[in-house]
């Protein structure tokens, strides 16, 4: 059928009808709710970058510590000793707490980082400045402890026990030392290891763990070193007696202190130092001469001395670290060391190193503290990255601060002239413009 120009269709009408054109405040309402996602998304991403910024470290990313030297008030370096000449004043680097007392303590020559053992059965590895580098747990409290000269090894007294350590806290080897073990030591280059037990036996043994002898002393030997030459085996006992020994084991010589050796040292130079329960440090040379050189009013816990001998660390169970000369001289010293509630604490042991520039210590307030004689910053100790995922340790956390930093924090960190890395918001990617566009292209659908 045709259509020869009667009435139209009403559909067919209403299909040529124009339409009334929308209000321009209908297209505003359509892209309203993309710009709403848009600044809901942009917030969100930037919540994220500033959870970033408040300190939430990627795995797998090494935190350095960067240190300078300011003093630590109340210590200083007394008038007339040899750092007069240079200037130089002491400084308190930072300290670290444990969960338990400290007991021993040893760091390599340059003091690149510091062993420590527990009361708690801990060995712990810190770098020079203060970060906790591993932890190997024991089943003992340390008794003794050694390192060697690059921080390769580290060889532990705990129970009846002598353990040797590698620089990433593995166990290469132990031995049952058929006593409880009072002392340990190792050689510079690793090449033996030397302990004393409560039974009187002093034990060396070579790289392997293999025992190369054991001598009885008729004491206890309280105390034992190795000299930096590895030549040499140093005693110290119960009876008060300093022995000399090769390492065939035969006594060079000996000498009578009257006195408990609760710690001993040996130079470069082979002069030995002893501290003791009678709160004498004495000095030896090579043979065996010499005396006391310094009395306090406390037993002697710690001592170490410089590789030429001319320097001598200390720490006395009233909480006391001094530095002192070949003579007896007292060039520093610092405490007292307090515990909780400000009780007085004792230093439980003390190294330094080589060079005399810096000086660890110990103490049964669950603390060591790291000193500094010179502006030169110690070299640290940088473990190698390892591939595997990395576990979910929280090492000690520097704290930064400016030149006046509060006394009171672990880590004194002034001067830190690191720039903060910025962390920005995300900006509009492509995949955001193309979800504003597709929204946008929903709303104007809905809309016709």
């Amino acid at each position: 059928m045709t259509w020869s120009g009667g009435p139209r269709d009403p559909i067919f009408q209403r299909s040529h009808v124009e339409r009334p054109k929308a209000p321009r405040w209908r297209g505003v309402w359509r892209i309203f709710p993309c710009l709403v996602l848009l600044c809901l998304i942009a917030g969100v991403g930037q919540a994220q970058s500033s959870d970033d910024a408040a300190g939430v470290v990627p795995q797998g990313v090494v935190v350095k510590t960067v240190l300078s030297i300011v003093p630590e008030s109340g210590s200083s370096v007394s008038q007339g000793g040899s750092y007069e000449s240079s200037g130089l004043s002491d400084a308190l680097l930072w300290k670290h707490s444990f969960r338990d007392a400290v007991t021993a303590i040893d760091m390599p020559a340059d003091g690149s980082s510091v062993a420590v053992g527990t009361t708690g059965g801990e060995v712990v590895l810190l770098d020079s400045t203060g970060n906790v580098l591993w932890t190997h747990q024991s089943d003992t409290p340390i008794a003794g402890l050694g390192i060697t000269v690059d921080g390769s090894a580290i060889v532990a007294g705990t129970g009846n026990w002598i353990v040797l350590l590698d620089g990433s806290g593995g166990v290469l080897w132990t031995m049952d030392a058929g006593g409880r073990v009072f002392g340990a030591d190792i050689s510079p280059e690793g090449e033996y290891c030397v302990a004393g037990t409560a039974e009187g036996d002093a034990l060396l043994t070579n790289s392997q763990g293999d025992l190369l002898w054991k001598v009885q002393s008729g004491s206890a030997i309280t105390a034992v070193a190795i000299d930096p030459e590895g030549v040499f085996v140093v005693l110290g006992t119960e009876d008060g007696f300093i022995r000399l020994l090769d390492l065939w084991g035969e006594v060079l010589w000996e000498y009578d202190v009257g006195s408990t050796i609760q710690s001993i040292s040996v130079s470069a130079n082979r002069s030995i130092a002893a501290g003791t329960r009678g709160s004498m440090v004495l000095l030896l040379d090579s043979e065996g001469r010499g005396g006391a050189v310094w009395s306090g009013d406390c037993p002697v816990t710690g001592i170490h001395l410089g590789a030429d001998g001319s320097r001598i660390g200390a720490g006395t169970d009233g909480g006391y670290v001094y530095l002192l000369s070949d003579a007896g001289t007292s060039l520093w010293e610092f405490g007292r060391v307090g515990g909780v509630g400000e009780a007085d604490c004792a230093v439980t042991a003390v190294s330094l190193s080589s060079s005399a520039d810096y000086l660890v210590a110990g103490s049964d307030n669950q603390n060591i503290y790291y000193f500094a004689f010179t502006a030169k910053m110690p070299p640290t100790t940088i473990l190698e990255q390892d591939t595997t995922a990395p576990e979910t340790t929280t090492p000690p956390v520097a704290i930064l601060g400016d030149m006046q930093g509060d006394q009171g924090t672990d880590s004194i960190i002034p001067g830190d002239t690191t720039e903060p890395v910025q962390q920005e918001a995300p900006g509009l990617s492509p995949a955001l413009v193309l979800g504003a566009i597709a929204v946008t292209a929903f709303f104007r659908r809905i809309g016709r």
